[in-house]
C-alpha cells in the first residue's frame, strides 16, 4: 500500500471518527433555556434578495410584538410569553404573509420567509407561500449562486404527468435523451448541453447512485409524493460533489404534514398503460411522531415506432415497476428530531426484437433500495446541525436469449453498494449579515460485475463550505469551496463565487463562476460489455490491455488500430461554468428571466473506436483527448393576463462543440480534413461542423393553464419544440457534419383536463399527450398519441390539525 493511500485512508478514518463524536455530542447535549421564547429569521424575495424595512409582527389578545427587518432582511423578536399568536409579515410592493404560531417557554424559533410580489407570477418558477423547508438537508436553494428553477406542487398536479422524465421534458432548457445502447431503457436529462452522467440526481438531498450504463433513468421515478423539484443549472460541484458538473436535480418529497390524510390515484390508457398509487400520512404520540408512506405501480405494454425495419417487437420495452417509500420523524423536543426514510423500486422489462434474421428476447430486472437516517439539532441564533447516514443497493440482471430456442446468448449481472456518512451545519450572524453552510463526510462504494468476474471498491471523502454576505440591501456576495478526493484519482478543490444584486425594485441580477470535477465512472475505467443488439464491445480504459489480450486469445478480435496506443490511465474531467442572469418582475403582467451561460470542459472522456471484432462490429474504449464547450442563452417568462389564466414561454439557444475537432478541421488533420458532400468528397470547413451529437441548437416550450375554481375545472395546454440535432456520423470522419444523419425538428402538443367533485375530494382527469401523433424511428422512446383517463380521491381522518413545521 502506498503512502498516498495510507494518508487518504487515515484522513477518511478521522472524518468518520469526527462525525461520530459530533453525533454523540448532539444526541446527549443538554442546553438550558429561559422561560420566554424568541423568534429570529430573515425575509427575502424570490431571488433571495433581502427585504429591508419588512415589518414582522406577532400578536394575540394579550400581547403584541413587532420588529423591522434590517438591511440584510433579518429580524429578532425577544421575550415572547408562551401562547398562540398570529404572525404577519408585510412589505411594500409585496403580498402580505399570515399564519399562526404556538410558542412555548424557552423555545427559540428560527425561520426564513420568502414574500411574493403583489403581482401574479408563473408558478412553475416560484413557490407560493412555501417556506422551502428540507428536514434532511441544510442547503437552501436560494443561497446558491448558480441559476435555479423550482417546479412546485400545483404545477406538477396541473400538468398531470405520470413520470419524472415527462415532467422535466416540458421545462425550459431541459431535453430528455434516451440511451440507445441500454436498449432504449435509460431516459436521462440534458441541461446546458451536459448529458445525464454529468447531472446529479438527488432525493431529499441524498444522491441517487443507481445508474444503468452511466445514465440515471428518470422514467423509473413516479411523481407521487413529490412536493417540488429544485433544479440548479451549471457546475455545482462546490456544494454537491463531483457528479454535479452539469447541474443538480433535487426531488423534494412531502415535507409538511398538517393532518392525517391520504389519497388514491388511478390512471389507465393507451398501450395498456396503468398507473396506481396510494399515499398516506399521519401523526402519533401526541404529534411528536409524524409519518408518511406511499406506493406506486406502473405497467405498460411498450410500443414500436420502427415498423419499417423492426418486424416484431418494440422499440421501447414493456415493463412493470413497483415503488414504495416510507418516512418517519420523531421530535424529542423543539430543538432535536430524528428521522428515517426508506425507498424501494423494482422494474422488470422484456423486449422482443426481430429484424428479419434471428429474433431474440432481451430481459432486464432492476432493483433499487435506499435507506436514510437523519438527526437534526437546532440551537439559538439560527444555528443548525444535521448528521445523516445513507445506504443504497442497486442491481441489474440482464439476459439475452434466442426467441425460438431460448438459448442464452449473453448474461450480465451488476451490483453496486454505497454507504455515506455526512455532517452538515449552518450558522447565521445576523448583526454582520453573514450566513455559513458547511459539511464534511465520506462514502464507500463497492461494485461487482459477474460477466467480467470483477469486484472493486472505492473510498470518497469531502469537505465544503459556503459563505453568503449581504453587503447592503441591494448586493449579496457568495463564495464557496469544496475539497473532493478518492483513493483512486486523488483530490481536487472546486471553488464557486457569485453575486446577486437588485438594480430596481422590479429588476434583479445574478452572476456566478464555478468549477466542476468528475472522476471516471466504473464503466469508463473497468467495465467490459458487449451490446447484444448491435454486437459492439466496450472495454474500460484501465483494464484495456488485459481484456483485449483475453479477447484476442479467444479469437474474437480481427484488428486493433494504432490509436489504441493512446489509451492510458484516465484523468478526471474538469469544467468551468459561467452564468449571468437577469429577472424582471412587472407589477401587473408577470415575470421575465434571461440567463446566459458558457461551460468549458477539459480532459473530456471520449468514446473512441479502437479496433474491429471478428463479427464485423467495432471495439470501443475511452481516452482523455477532448476540449469541449457549451454556450447559449435561456429565456423564460410567466404571465397572468386575467385571474385563473397563466401563460408561460421558454426558449434555449445552445452551441455545443469539441474544440479539438474545430482545430483539427482547420489544420486539415487526418480524417477531419474531408467531408462526404452531396457532390462527392471535398475539403472540410469549420462551418461544416454542426455540434456534439444529440444537441439541439433550438428548444422551446409554451404552457397555458386555466383554472375556474367555482366549477372545479382545470385545463392545461402545452407545446414543446426540439430543434434539429445530429444522430449519426455516417461517413465516420469523427464529427457530425451537415451531411450526416439528423433528427429533424419536431413539436409535441399535450392537453390535460381535470374536474373536482365532492368538495374537492374527488378529481377526474383526462390527459392527451402527443396530440399530433408524431413518431420517428430515430426517436425510439417517443410514443405516438397517448390517451389516459383516471381519478384521484383524497380522504382525511376526523380530528384536529397539527403542525409538522415544528419538526
Amino acid at each position: 500500500m502506498t503512502i498516498s493511500a495510507l494518508l487518504q485512508g487515515h484522513f477518511l478514518y478521522l472524518v468518520m471518527k469526527f462525525i461520530t463524536i459530533i453525533f454523540s455530542c448532539l444526541c446527549f447535549h443538554l442546553a438550558g433555556y429561559g422561560q420566554l421564547a424568541e423568534f429570529i429569521g430573515r425575509v427575502t424575495d424570490q431571488q433571495d434578495t433581502a427585504l429591508c424595512n419588512a415589518i414582522i409582527s406577532i400578536q394575540n389578545k394579550a400581547h403584541h410584538f413587532s420588529d423591522t427587518a434590517n438591511h440584510g432582511g433579518r429580524f429578532h423578536i425577544k421575550n415572547i410569553p408562551a401562547g398562540t399568536y398570529t404572525m404577519q409579515i408585510t412589505c411594500e410592493h409585496f403580498a402580505p404573509l399570515y399564519f399562526s404560531i404556538t410558542c412555548k417557554g424557552g423555545e427559540i424559533f428560527s425561520q426564513n420567509f420568502m414574500l411574493q410580489p403583489a403581482s401574479r407570477q408563473l408558478e412553475s418558477v416560484t413557490i407560493n407561500g412555501d417556506r422551502l423547508q428540507k428536514s434532511n438537508d441544510v442547503i437552501t436553494i436560494h443561497k446558491i449562486a448558480q441559476p435555479v428553477q423550482i417546479i412546485n406542487l400545483e404545477t406538477i398536479q396541473r400538468l398531470a404527468n405520470r413520470r419524472l422524465d415527462e415532467l422535466l421534458s416540458e421545462q425550459s432548457g431541459i431535453a430528455m435523451v434516451s440511451d440507445l445502447g441500454a436498449g432504449n431503457r435509460a431516459i436521462g436529462p440534458q441541461m446546458q448541453g451536459f448529458s445525464s452522467d454529468y447531472i446529479m440526481i438527488l432525493i431529499d438531498g441524498q444522491p441517487m447512485t443507481g445508474r444503468f450504463n452511466g445514465n440515471f433513468d428518470l422514467s423509473r421515478i413516479s411523481l407521487a409524493n413529490i412536493e417540488r423539484i429544485e433544479i440548479i443549472k451549471g457546475a455545482s460541484s462546490s456544494l454537491y460533489g463531483s457528479e454535479a458538473m452539469g447541474g443538480v436535480i433535487n426531488i423534494i418529497t412531502q415535507q409538511d404534514i398538517k393532518k392525517a390524510s391520504g389519497n388514491l390515484h388511478a390512471m389507465y390508457g393507451t398501450n395498456n398503460n396503468t398507473d396506481l398509487s396510494l399515499q398516506g400520512q399521519g401523526a402519533a404520540f401526541k404529534n411528536k411522531a409524524i409519518f408518511n408512506f406511499g406506493g406506486d405501480y406502473y405497467k405498460t405494454d411498450g410500443f414500436n415506432v420502427n415498423n419499417e425495419y423492426l418486424e416484431k417487437g418494440q422499440t421501447a420495452p414493456p415493463y412493470e415497476s413497483i415503488t414504495g417509500q416510507a418516512r418517519l420523524q420523531y421530535r424529542f423536543n423543539e430543538q432535536r428530531n430524528l428521522s428515517a426514510n426508506f425507498r424501494y423500486s423494482s422494474r422488470n422489462s422484456s423486449m422482443r426484437r426481430d429484424y428479419g434474421s434471428q429474433p431474440f428476447m432481451d430481459m432486464l430486472d432492476e432493483n433499487d433500495v435506499n435507506i436514510g437516517v437523519h438527526f437534526n439539532h437546532f440551537t439559538g441564533s439560527g444555528n443548525r446541525y444535521l448528521v445523516r447516514y445513507y445506504f443504497n443497493r442497486y442491481s441489474t440482471d440482464q439476459s439475452v436469449r434466442q426467441d425460438d430456442s431460448h438459448t442464452l446468448l449473453q448474461e450480465h449481472l451488476f451490483r453496486q453498494y454505497t454507504q455515506r456518512l455526512e455532517l452538515q451545519g449552518s450558522h447565521d450572524w445576523p448583526q454582520q449579515d453573514l450566513s455559513l453552510i458547511y459539511g464534511l463526510g465520506g462514502d464507500y462504494q463497492s461494485i461487482y460485475q459477474e460477466q467480467a468476474e470483477d469486484s472493486r471498491s472505492r473510498w470518497n471523502y469531502f469537505a465544503y463550505g459556503q459563505l453568503n454576505w449581504h453587503i447592503n440591501k441591494s448586493i449579496e456576495m457568495i463564495g464557496g469551496l469544496r475539497y473532493d478526493g478518492n483513493d483512486a484519482f486523488g483530490a481536487k478543490l472546486n471553488p464557486t463565487i457569485g453575486a446577486k444584486w437588485r438594480l430596481r425594485p422590479w429588476l434583479s441580477g445574478k452572476a456566478s463562476f464555478g468549477t466542476g470535477y468528475k472522476v471516471p465512472s466504473y464503466m469508463q475505467a473497468y467495465q467490459v460489455f458487449t451490446n447484444p443488439n448491435q454486437g459492439y464491445t466496450v472495454v474500460g480504459a484501465l483494464q484495456f490491455d488485459q481484456h483485449v489480450q483475453e479477447l484476442q486469445s479467444a479469437g474474437l478480435v480481427q484488428q486493433i488500430w494504432s490509436n489504441a496506443e493512446s489509451i492510458k490511465d484516465l484523468q478526471p474531467e474538469r469544467a468551468s461554468s459561467y452564468n449571468v442572469s437577469f429577472e424582471a418582475n412587472f407589477a401587473k403582467s408577470g415575470a421575465i428571466s434571461i440567463n446566459g451561460f458558457y461551460n468549458k470542459i477539459n480532459n473530456l472522456i471520449n468514446t473512441e473506436p479502437v479496433g474491429i471484432m471478428k463479427n464485423g462490429q467495432q471495439l470501443f474504449s475511452f481516452v482523455n483527448i477532448s476540449r469541449a464547450f457549451t454556450s447559449g442563452l435561456e429565456f423564460s417568462s410567466g404571465y397572468e393576463p386575467v385571474k385563473g389564466v397563466k401563460v408561460s414561454l421558454g426558449y434555449q439557444y445552445l452551441l455545443a462543440k469539441n474544440r479539438d475537432i474545430i482545430d483539427s478541421i482547420k489544420a486539415g488533420k487526418q480524417k477531419y480534413a474531408t467531408v462526404r458532400a452531396d457532390g462527392g468528397i471535398r475539403k472540410a470547413k469549420a462551418g461544416d461542423y454542426f455540434a456534439l451529437p444529440n444537441r439541439s441548437r433550438h428548444m422551446a416550450n409554451a404552457q397555458i393553464m386555466y383554472s375556474y375554481k367555482p366549477w372545479g375545472i382545470h385545463v392545461a395546454l402545452r407545446a414543446q419544440y426540439r430543434g434539429k440535432y445530429g444522430f449519426l456520423d455516417i461517413d465516420n470522419n469523427g464529427y457530425i457534419d451537415r451531411y450526416d444523419v439528423f433528427v429533424e425538428g419536431y413539436t409535441l402538443l399535450h392537453c390535460s383536463l381535470q374536474k373536482d367533485l365532492w368538495q374537492n375530494r374527488l378529481r377526474c382527469q383526462l390527459n392527451i399527450e402527443n396530440i399530433g401523433n408524431f413518431t420517428n424511428y430515430l426517436v425510439p422512446t417517443q410514443p405516438g398519441r397517448i390517451i389516459m383517463a383516471g381519478i384521484q380521491y383524497k380522504f382525511e381522518a376526523p380530528g384536529k390539525k397539527f403542525d409538522s413545521n415544528k419538526h
